[in-house]
């Protein structure tokens, strides 16, 4: 196989790991997640959570850097992924679901996006190796 697929298909660990880990604690958690009793902090945690999972996934669609289509993509899959996960709380009697979650978990989707399509240092960031080999976006 081609190395060029290999490291496509590699990327797609990460994102795929966020998912399975935000399904298993909104499906499976007995109660609500533990964090500070700070007003507003679930709505942070959803920012960057979902900003992160804005990056993961616009990594690894394979279209120009800068291209609108590759910001949208990754914009809506998130965004699909973020009514599945609210869906999913609302049918948790221990969890609630919130529109605003939602809002913040568009906003750190297209933040994140931007900063990596915009800011060298994010992008260098994100592509740093963890296991030995750079995957080369």
């Amino acid at each position: 196989m081609n190395a060029y697929i290999i490291k496509r298909k590699r990327l797609l660990l990460y994102p795929a790991m966020l998912v399975v880990t935000l399904v298993w604690a909104s499906q499976y958690s007995s109660s609500s997640p533990v964090s500070p009793d700070i007003e507003w902090f679930d709505k942070v945690a959803h920012f960057f959570v979902f900003g992160l999972m804005g990056t993961l996934v616009f990594r690894v669609i394979d279209l120009p850097l800068k291209s609108r289509r590759r910001w949208s993509i990754a914009l809506i899959a998130v965004l699909l992924y973020s009514s599945v996960d609210e869906t999913i709380q609302y049918y948790n009697p221990f969890r609630t679901a919130d529109w605003m979650d939602l809002v913040a978990d568009a906003l750190g989707s297209s933040v994140a996006v931007f900063v990596y399509r915009n800011w060298t240092f994010y992008r260098h960031l994100m592509e740093w190796p963890l296991f030995g080999t750079k995957s080369e976006v």
